[in-house]
């Protein structure tokens, strides 16, 4: 074969690999826009009230102003109290039906600065915030890659938490209880 047409070959194969990835990314990109303008739906398909929330103006997670959770057994702990329960996980440090008592604001992320450490490769240093909000708690995805699952929807603004609301962060899932 000649080499110019094989140079010929080559660049053509170049402009149609070079279109390829352009449509890719133009598909990504309007998926992107299209998933961010859909509302958050609560149970019964309403939209959810998002309540407004002033965010940090800084990157860097809140310190935890407590000691870390400790975990406890669903039983144990009285059903008025806000929780998160693990429904199921493959983190290497948590078991499903593992019960955390929310009483304060915490963060939730891989790194062991965090109220809740996860063993996750799928979840950020810094992963989830729950904020706390006067008798209510709110969800917060802390800029993760992955991002937080709310209710099988992936979470772009805060959201209020309502009892039995599942939340996934990497491969972990909770139910809210309250």
């Amino acid at each position: 074969m000649e080499i110019g047409l094989l140079l010929t070959i080559g660049k053509y194969l170049f402009v149609a690999l070079l279109y390829v990835f352009i449509a890719v990314v133009f598909r990504t990109l309007i998926l992107h826009i299209a998933t961010a303008q859909r509302p958050v739906a609560q149970h019964g398909g309403q939209p959810a009230q998002r309540p407004v929330i002033e965010r940090d103006s800084g990157q860097s997670p809140p310190e935890p102003s407590q000691p870390k959770l400790e975990a406890k057994e669903a039983a144990a702990e009285p059903p008025q109290v806000a929780r998160l329960l693990v429904v199921e996980t493959s983190a290497a440090n948590l078991s499903a039906g593992t019960s955390f008592p929310l009483s304060k604001s915490i963060s939730i992320g891989r790194k062991s600065h965090n109220d809740l450490s996860l063993d996750d490769r799928y979840v950020s240093a810094t992963h989830t915030l729950i904020v706390q909000q006067d008798n209510s708690f709110i969800l917060r995805d802390y800029h993760s890659t992955n991002g937080t699952v709310y209710n099988g929807v992936r979470i772009q603004d805060d959201v209020a938490l309502s009892d039995g609301d599942e939340i996934t962060i990497g491969t972990t899932t909770f139910r809210y209880q309250h």
